[in-house]
């Protein structure tokens, strides 16, 4: 009985495109200090825009931007609508935000396209 050598696979080196935006990766991208410091941030930040107040409009809204390699925020857009001022409002609060650790794929930083559900209640 011969043994027979283990063939080991070829593993193949992707190149990554310098400009996609990855929707899941390796490392996903991180506020500064984390989830904590984000609600923190948002929490600090946010104002109650005052359409929403006078039309007792609450729910949530969702914000939809991409990090990018460098951890800035960028192509920032609403993707659930709640009206009232709260879509301008989250828009406002995620431009405000300091630059994110960027996400990694392969150990090199990528572009990652995140997505932040906000929620606005006023009682």
């Amino acid at each position: 009985i011969e043994e027979e050598d283990e063939i080991e696979p070829d593993i193949i080196d992707e190149e990554i495109d310098e400009e996609e935006i990855f929707m899941i990766v390796e490392n996903q991208p991180e506020f500064p200090g984390g989830n904590g410091a984000l609600f923190n941030f948002i929490n600090k930040n946010i104002k109650s825009p005052i359409p929403a107040i006078e039309m007792e409009i609450e729910g949530m809204v969702v914000v939809q931007f991409v990090v990018n390699k460098k951890g800035e925020i960028n192509d920032v857009k609403i993707i659930k609508s709640l009206g009232g001022g709260c879509d301008e409002e989250a828009i406002r609060i995620v431009k405000a935000m300091p630059k994110w650790k960027a996400g990694r794929q392969r150990g090199k930083p990528v572009n990652v396209s995140f997505n932040l559900p906000l929620r606005f209640q006023f009682r």
